[in-house]
């Protein structure tokens, strides 16, 4: 009966180590397992903070791209105010120019008017001195003409009377003649140099 007793013992104590095997593996899981969790409750922090980090650049981002979208039609506003403005300055500087042009070919034309006036006013004065003289000429033998009839003398108007010679007539025709001759002598200088299509 002793054997009996042993070899209960023998079993009894082996399943106590066995149990006490399986409560050191079960504490060492445990433990490997609180590692883990622990290590998993680390990592999942260390996402969280991560996530946050992410989450604070993505707002960041996105505020970032929503500040550029609105810049970028306020741009894109701003563009189309500009070539409006484009347009109408680029119209108004053609107008511009167009007037400019007009207002060229009209000064243009008023000088030549100007210099055309002036070339006809120089010809008119010269015409107008070369009158002058002319009439002056003429007034000369007109004053002749007077001197020459306030000096006649008896006998110049006896010989006009005188019928049967004639010689008084002739004298008074060849002196007439003479007149007629400057006064056609300075008609012929004036239509000389009166300028052509006057």
């Amino acid at each position: 009966m002793c054997a009996g007793p042993v070899v209960a013992q023998s079993s009894a104590d082996a399943q106590l180590r066995q149990l006490r095997l399986q409560v050191r593996q079960a504490m060492q899981a445990a433990r490997d397992a609180q590692q883990t969790a622990d290590a998993a409750k680390a990592d999942a922090e260390a996402a969280r903070a991560r996530q946050a980090e992410l989450q604070a650049a993505l707002d960041e981002a996105l505020g970032r791209r929503d500040a550029a979208a609105a810049s970028a039609s306020r741009l894109r506003q701003d563009k189309g105010t500009l070539e409006g403005k484009l347009t109408t300055v680029e119209s108004a500087l053609t107008e511009t120019r167009e007037l400019l042009a007009a207002v060229r070919t009209e000064l243009n034309t008023q000088v030549a008017g100007r210099r055309t006036a002036e070339a006809g006013l120089r010809d008119i004065d010269a015409a107008l001195a070369t009158c002058r003289a002319h009439n002056g000429e003429l007034v000369g033998v007109a004053d002749e003409l007077l001197i020459a009839y306030q000096h006649k003398g008896v006998f110049d108007i006896l010989g006009e009377g005188e019928p049967f010679t004639g010689i008084g007539r002739v004298r008074l025709e060849n002196l007439l003649e003479t007149y007629r001759d400057k006064v056609d002598a300075a008609a012929e200088r004036v239509a000389e140099s009166a300028p052509a299509g006057r």
